[in-house]
Formats: C-alpha cells, sequence, structure tokens
C-alpha cells in the first residue's frame, strides 16, 4: 500500500510541475531573443499552390525593436526602433509610419522577441510531438483580420523555421540561415527616410 501511494504521489507531482505549451516554447525561444539572420520566405495559396518566393535578413533586440527586409523583385524594408514602426517600399520610394502597437498584432516579432505574459496574453498555445519534431501551434487570442495562426517548429533546441497561416488560409514560411546569436548593431534599428520618399503617416498627414 505504502509503495503504491508513494508512486501516486510522484506521478500527481510529475503531472503538476509539466511544464506548460508556453513555458516550454518561451524556454526554446530563449536564446532567439536577440539574434540575426538571412532568410528563405515560401507562400503557397489555400491550394497549396506557390505564390511567391523571396528572401532577406531580419535582425531582432525585442519584440518591439526589429529590423526586417527582403529583396527583389518585393524590395522592402520595416524597421521598428520601440516607437514606431517604419514601412519603406522601394519600388513606390514610399514610406509608410504607423503605431507600434497597431502594426505588431500577432507577428513573427512578437512571437520571436516576445516574453512569456505577452505571449501568453497574445495567443493561445498548443504543442504537438512529430518525430524528433516540436510544433507549437499559436493562436491569437483576439480577432486578428491578417493572421489565423503561427506555427514554430523545432528539431531539439534549434529553431527550424516559422509559419504563418493568414485570414485567407495561405501559408508562409520562412527558413532561417545563417543565424547569429551574438546581439546585433543598434544602428539596423534606426531609419531615416532617404530624401524624396514620399513619407505616409498613421494619422493622414504626410511630407516629401
Amino acid at each position: 500500500m505504502m509503495c503504491r501511494w508513494i508512486t501516486l504521489v510522484a506521478l500527481l507531482w510529475a503531472g503538476g510541475s509539466a511544464a506548460s505549451p508556453v513555458d516550454r516554447v518561451v524556454d526554446l525561444l530563449a536564446s532567439y531573443r536577440q539574434f540575426s539572420a538571412e532568410f528563405t520566405q515560401s507562400t503557397l495559396d489555400v491550394e497549396g499552390q506557390p505564390v511567391s518566393e523571396i528572401d532577406g535578413r531580419l535582425a531582432i533586440q525585442s519584440a518591439e525593436v526589429f529590423f526586417w527586409q527582403t529583396n527583389a523583385p518585393f524590395a522592402q524594408q520595416i524597421v521598428a526602433d520601440g516607437e514606431v514602426v517604419w514601412i519603406y517600399d522601394e519600388d513606390l520610394f514610399q514610406v509608410q509610419v504607423r503605431p507600434l502597437n497597431d502594426a505588431l498584432g500577432a507577428s513573427p516579432a512578437a512571437v520571436l522577441g516576445g516574453d512569456s505574459k505577452l505571449l501568453n496574453e497574445t495567443f493561445q498555445i498548443q504543442e504537438e510531438a512529430l518525430g524528433e519534431l516540436s510544433v507549437f501551434r499559436l493562436v491569437p487570442r483576439a480577432e486578428d483580420d491578417v493572421t489565423r495562426q503561427i506555427e514554430l517548429r523545432f528539431d531539439g533546441s534549434r529553431l527550424l523555421d516559422l509559419q504563418v497561416i493568414d485570414a485567407l488560409g495561405n501559408r508562409t514560411r520562412i527558413r532561417f540561415t545563417a543565424l547569429d546569436r551574438t546581439p546585433p548593431a543598434q544602428a539596423q534599428f534606426e531609419f531615416t527616410p532617404p530624401e524624396g520618399v514620399d513619407v505616409i503617416y498613421a494619422l493622414g498627414q504626410s511630407s516629401s
């Protein structure tokens, strides 16, 4: 009887102390809080047909401070400096300036740079084991017109890719290469509009 009691207590303790999905994903993302990398971004439509494939580079200092650049033919820079988000479309020679909170939402930057409080408040998180891989599915708690779900896949502690399923059912997978976990240079998170570019502000003001 005593052995059975000890076994029961041990099982209950183990079950009660098991890490939640949010704690697990936060632990796995701990070494990615500040990093830079190159990436390939592939998008499939709802029927699984290729839509586009582009590459670029990124740097993340926190959920509110990051740099994201895609190369031609869709050349764009997105810079969040902790106060606003600058979105520079090179082809249009135009910069949009948006409030930080409005622009982030359930974004990849909020996931990769976020802490347990932010992730828990923003997403419902589920974990699934697929062979040797751990897959985390993050569904926005608030209604989101852009993002339906974000998935993270890990091989052990290594982040393989991040997948975003948008409100229309399109799937965008981002694969990281040349990953550098040293703190990125601060200059990457400072943006000055190029001379002559149209600057469009969130409140409707614009200047050239």
